[in-house]
């Protein structure tokens, strides 16, 4: 289980990730001091909770919960904080939990048993996996390849090359069948040939006939064209 703590305070990440390891000790935890950057880390690493200050200084919990779910949409929220006047905020994202500080070993128990509930796994198992590959059938073979690796996919002669930070594959499925899988872990399909990991989404500027392209990180010079009816959609996304 991937979880970010992001609070103002490091005495309160500090006792948040205490009171979640002895709960689930093999859970992943990061932290992040302030909207900037907790966006900047949301941005490249993939999460299945987000605990959340209301008040961070720079921004507010609610606002950055909101940005939050655009890059990863599937991630859980919870609102961790002292003050109990945010309910109806909470609501408003469909947080998952709302946990008032001071914490407590029982209230964070609740908080993943919800967690645990909603998502029918057991969270508190030791041996528990979660799987972060997409298999690809590469010469005859099945290559297991890390999804976060994987910077864009492009539609060629009915099949994809699937281009990740360190090198690309063939595989013999249609780039349909890529957005399914990948649509709701941070990938975006900005033309009817390309799907694109927003994580690394590195400039978005005008191009020929009123229209937009994009390039991504590793791969300056490649362009990739956006098509007229998906570049107001990839700026809400991106809460450009």
């Amino acid at each position: 289980m991937r979880i970010a703590i992001i609070d103002d305070e490091k005495p309160a990440r500090s006792e948040l990730i205490y009171l979640i390891k002895e709960i689930i000790p093999n859970a992943v935890i990061l932290e992040a001091e302030s909207g900037d950057e907790a966006l900047k880390l949301i941005a490249r690493e993939q999460f299945d909770l987000l605990c959340i200050d209301i008040n961070l200084g720079d921004i507010s919990g609610t606002s950055l919960a909101v940005a939050a779910r655009k890059l990863i949409p599937e991630v859980e929220i919870v609102f961790a904080t002292a003050y109990n006047n945010y309910a109806d905020k909470a609501f408003e994202v469909d947080a998952l939990y709302y946990l008032l500080k001071p914490f407590s070993e029982e209230k964070v128990n609740q908080m993943l048993e919800k967690y645990n509930q909603k998502h029918g796994k057991c969270c508190y198992d030791n041996n528990n996996l979660c799987i972060s590959k997409i298999p690809l059938n590469v010469d005859k073979k099945i290559v297991l390849v890390e999804i976060p690796s994987i910077v864009y996919i492009e539609s060629q002669n009915r099949s994809c090359i699937i281009h990740t930070k360190e090198k690309s594959y063939k595989d013999n499925n249609p780039l349909n069948y890529f957005e399914e899988k990948l649509t709701d872990k941070g990938f975006f399909r900005i033309q009817k040939s390309y799907l694109i990991n927003l994580n690394y989404v590195l400039e978005i500027y005008p191009w020929f006939n009123n229209t937009y392209c994009v390039k991504m990180e590793g791969f300056k010079d490649v362009v990739l064209p956006i098509s007229r009816n998906q570049i107001k959609n990839l700026k809400n996304i991106l809460y450009i």
